[in-house]
């Protein structure tokens, strides 16, 4: 099934009048008086459409004869058995990683696993920064396997924030919720 569109953008051929124009739409499409504001618009309108080729070049005659310039454009869906009509170019080389859990990083503060970024995307921590400073776990978590490999028990070894507590003056406060033993 054909499907071309007869298109008219308000443009009149050198030596005609627009009246006469009008006139002759008037008589051609049986268009009213009132649809011409929207021909002579500047936009293109469609006249006529779903036609065959040989209806849409004649209908584009009688109109160049009136003065009217129009053209005629084809919307027939192209069919899937038609071949491309460009030539595919060769196979190059494939560049593609073919590992992507090497392009992987986990965030040090919430774990999030994204792709490589400066920032995390869930927490927003600058990943470089958080991943030079140790984070205050990792600082007792290590007292605590030294104390260990020295032969000395968890429980001698006191804990960072106990020793603060014990020594900071201005931390009465929070010796009293801290657990007695």
């Amino acid at each position: 099934m054909a499907n071309f569109h007869v298109l008219f953008s308000g443009d009149i051929a050198p030596g005609a009048s627009q009246e006469q124009v009008i006139r002759g739409l008037q008589r051609t499409l049986g268009i009213d008086q009132r649809k011409f504001n929207q021909l002579f618009s500047g936009r293109s309108v469609v006249l006529k459409s779903q036609l065959d080729a040989a209806e849409a070049q004649s209908l584009v005659a009688v109109l160049s004869a009136i003065g009217a310039i129009c053209r005629v454009k084809d919307y027939s869906p192209q069919p899937a058995g038609n071949p491309a009509r460009f030539k595919l170019d060769e196979p190059g080389v494939d560049r593609t990683m073919r590992d992507l859990t090497a392009a992987h990083l986990e965030c040090p503060r919430c774990g999030h696993i994204q792709l490589i970024a400066t920032f995390c995307q869930r927490c927003g921590v600058d990943i470089n920064a958080a991943q030079k400073k140790p984070r205050k776990e990792d600082a007792i978590i290590e007292k605590k396997l030294k104390a260990l490999r020295a032969g000395k028990s968890t429980s001698e070894a006191p804990a960072p924030e106990e020793k603060a507590a014990k020594t900071s003056p201005t931390n009465k406060m929070g010796a009293w919720f801290r657990k007695v033993q």
